[in-house]
């Protein structure tokens, strides 16, 4: 062959490749765009593929522009009046029953008085009795319920706490509530669920992927026997990003499997089962006392105070995911200045400012962010009955795809809550 063929032949095989790499990444792209909001996971799984067509940074890109577009969208339905902002459930009932009513339930108390004797009235004769019903006594608040968080928007029932999840001895252990946090999105909802940690116990799973790891160890992706079963297992929910998005740190079981990063947040669990959250190196050290942590980039609100960089684009801190500020489901941990109460917190259409500003309205001391995007986000109280564990989303909108029940093992890494 002529070296003009031959010339020829390598210039039509680069061009062919390059038609099918740019006619792959417009199918994926479609694929991405199409699904994304009727079809999570089948959007996910496209966008995986896609990061190893074009890379991380443009499947951020693309997902940033693809995501801005849905918030266009319900942003022009909210004007126009067919998707009006509404409460993720009824509103509660208040727990302290009215000074003016009587519980159903309740027995009247009866006190009978005298009348006082009048001058004009023989003395001698018997005060008529009257009968009066004693006010009832109000029913009082949990010790352990959280007091009502400060509105941010304008439904019925926001900030107002309501019965979650049920100890092993029925008594009430998690409360839920909501918030509408940003000003710009009334639809955006952020669901809250405040966990009272002197009644259950905080667990951590590694994923059979995720985070990625050189380090040999054991990845079943699923909760272990020994506290999946009932009167133990409570709630399941979603863990932090993928290793390649910032190579975060994480401790499972006294092993390392991605060393930490100084000044991260860090969810830390230790061996006496308390928990805590902090940056690495400060609030959170490495001491024989820790058994297992999980890092997922910056704080969010460190004593108190919220990152005035959480809608900063650093892909160095935060990762090659879409920007702060973007509206999409996000997730986040925090903790009470206590220790005593843990937050989890989720909606759809958060910005990261926005996720913050709900975490600082429960008083957190320390937060940090969690996984975010549709198919990711995912809380899910646990039951068991005849038929085994069925499981109940926190909100409309995460799937009911027992990822975390059916015994196969998840990709990615996960936490779960017990019964003491």
């Amino acid at each position: 062959m002529s070296i003009r063929l031959k010339a020829f032949a390598r210039r039509h095989r680069i061009l062919s490749a390059a038609i099918i790499t740019v006619a792959g990444v417009l199918l994926l792209t479609g694929l991405v765009v199409g699904t994304v909001a009727t079809q999570p996971a089948l959007a996910a799984q496209g966008a995986e593929i896609l990061r190893g067509v074009i890379g991380d940074e443009n499947v951020a890109k693309l997902e940033t522009v693809v995501l801005g577009i849905q918030d266009t969208l319900q942003s022009l339905a909210f004007r126009a009046g067919t998707a009006p902002p509404a409460a993720p459930w009824p509103s509660p009932v208040p727990v302290t029953a009215s000074a003016t009513e009587i519980p159903p339930s309740a027995t009247p108390v009866v006190l009978i008085t005298q009348s006082p004797v009048s001058s004009a009235v023989d003395p001698s004769q018997t005060p008529t009795p009257q009968v009066t019903a004693a006010p009832p006594t109000a029913t009082p608040e949990p010790a352990n319920m959280p007091a009502p968080l400060k509105p941010l928007g304008s439904l019925a029932g926001e900030g107002q706490w309501s019965a979650y999840l049920p100890g092993s001895a029925g008594q009430t252990v998690a409360y839920k509530t909501f918030l509408q946090p940003d000003p710009q999105r009334p639809y955006a909802v952020a669901a809250i669920v405040a966990i009272d940690l002197s009644a259950t116990r905080l667990h951590f799973v590694l994923g059979t992927n995720e985070p990625a790891s050189p380090v040999t160890i054991d990845r079943p992706g699923k909760i272990p026997p020994s506290d999946f079963k009932p009167g133990v297992l409570l709630a399941v929910f979603n863990g932090g990003f993928q290793a390649q998005h910032g190579d975060f740190g994480a401790m499972v079981n006294g092993i390392i499997v991605l060393p930490p990063r100084p000044g991260f947040a860090t969810v830390a669990l230790y061996k006496d089962g308390h928990v805590a959250i902090g940056a690495w190196g400060t609030t959170i050290t490495q001491t024989n006392a820790l058994r297992t942590w999980r890092q997922n980039g910056p704080p969010i609100i460190q004593d108190g105070q919220i990152n005035p960089h959480t809608a900063d684009d650093a892909p160095h801190d935060w990762g090659f995911t879409v920007k702060g500020v973007t509206a999409t489901w996000r997730s986040g941990l925090a903790i009470s200045p206590d220790g005593r109460t843990l937050y989890y917190v989720a909606g759809t259409y958060l910005t990261l400012p926005a996720l913050a500003q709900v975490m600082a309205d429960t008083g957190a001391a320390q937060a940090l962010q969690l996984d975010i995007n549709g198919y990711w986000v995912q809380f899910e109280a646990v039951q068991f009955s005849a038929s085994g564990p069925e499981s109940s989303p926190l909100l409309v909108g995460m799937k009911q795809d027992g990822r975390y029940l059916n015994g196969f093992g998840f990709s990615r890494d996960f936490f779960y809550l017990t019964a003491n």
